[in-house]
């Protein structure tokens, strides 16, 4: 696995199922600093969450099923 040293990874994917008005290629950005960042392609509005916040939140998530 590759580490975080300093620049930000940042990855473009298609996702299906996207609501109507939203475009289906979203732009990942890992920061080496634990934040997750995520964009619509060729937008510049981007809204960032913590690693560990999103971790914890989808295994309490999990536990409620």
């Amino acid at each position: 696995m590759t580490t975080l040293a300093s620049k930000p990874v940042r990855r473009k994917v298609r996702v299906a199922g996207m609501p109507h008005g939203i475009k289906p290629d979203l732009v990942i950005v890992l920061y080496p600093n634990g934040i997750i960042g995520l964009r619509e392609a060729r937008r510049r509005r981007e809204y960032q969450v913590a690693a560990g916040s999103l971790y914890a939140r989808l295994v309490a998530q999990e536990a409620k099923r």
